[in-house]
């Protein structure tokens, strides 16, 4: 069978897969409202799931002040589009460069043919002081860097196909839970601040950074920022170290081993249409990267 042949075969089975899950999409509806109640029971089975549903990292802004970005994780990302239905998604390495990856992710609502692509870019080249050396990654790297890559992509792309209003709402419904039961307050955020702690965090910087004396002082909102940042750490977004520098983010030499640890910041994304919160990943409009 000829090249030719085996590729035109291939393009007719493609189009007559998406021909019958849309003609699917359109036969049976979703409905929104179910969809989200869904996203809500599935984000809210237990407190752990809950708490790996959204994320906050410690930051400084331009005038040195303590802020919190927060935003939806790639677990609620999964969540949504396993309940939002007729969802056709796709990710794929687009080039493999002496320094980067350049990745790609298609987000496909079927019924309302709604469709996003979302590129992102890593860095695979590590070591280099002041524009000397370096080296690039090995090929196991590569393939690391790369699925983490795609995942991001993927993420913006799920979230910029389902609308954030109901995002929101599954969101905020996770965060409430994740809270946990009717235990006194403090208690909750001796119990978070003791597993941080474990985690490689300071007690006396999160006291700090928080502005508390004593752990009696923490709020519900507080307790939740806690929790953020743990799954902040846990999904590797930010190293222990650095939760809570109190100088403004500088730029590190990092080894392969460390930049993974970092990648999910966004440091390191392309010049696409739209706008790409460097840390959080989260498009936000159609312009150049600010970075």
């Amino acid at each position: 069978m000829s090249e030719e042949l085996v590729v035109k075969d291939n393009s007719i089975i493609i189009k007559a897969e998406l021909d019958t899950q849309i003609t699917t999409a359109n036969a049976y509806p979703r409905d929104e409202m179910v969809s989200v109640k869904k996203a809500i029971d599935m984000a809210c089975i237990d407190e752990e799931t809950a708490a790996e549903c959204f994320y906050a990292l410690p930051r400084k802004d331009k005038d040195k002040n303590n802020i919190l970005i927060e935003g939806e994780s790639i677990r609620l990302a999964e969540i949504v589009r396993c309940t939002w239905k007729h969802m056709h998604t796709q990710t794929r390495v687009v080039e493999v460069a002496e320094r980067y990856i350049v990745t790609e992710a298609v987000a496909w609502d079927l019924q309302n043919n709604n469709k996003h692509i979302a590129s992102d870019r890593i860095s695979i080249w590590f070591g280099e002081k002041n524009g000397k050396g370096g080296y690039r990654a090995n090929n196991d790297m590569q393939i690391v860097l790369a699925k983490a890559s795609q995942a991001k992509a993927l993420r913006n792309a799920i979230f910029q196909v389902i609308p954030k209003g109901l995002v929101k709402v599954v969101a905020k419904a996770a965060r409430k839970f994740s809270l946990g039961d009717a235990k006194p307050l403090v208690v909750k955020v001796t119990a978070a601040v003791n597993k941080l702690v474990k985690m490689g965090l300071i007690k006396e910087e999160m006291m700090t950074y928080f502005g508390h004396e004593k752990l009696e002082d923490f709020t519900e909102e507080d307790y939740a920022s806690l929790i953020g940042i743990g799954t902040a750490l846990k999904e590797k977004m930010i190293k222990p170290e650095d939760v809570f520098k109190t100088e403004e983010n500088q730029p590190i030499e990092m080894s392969a081993n460390e930049k993974i640890n970092e990648l999910l910041a966004g440091k390191d994304s392309p010049q696409v249409t739209e706008t790409i919160d460097g840390v959080t990943g989260e498009v936000t409009e159609d312009k150049d990267l600010p970075y």
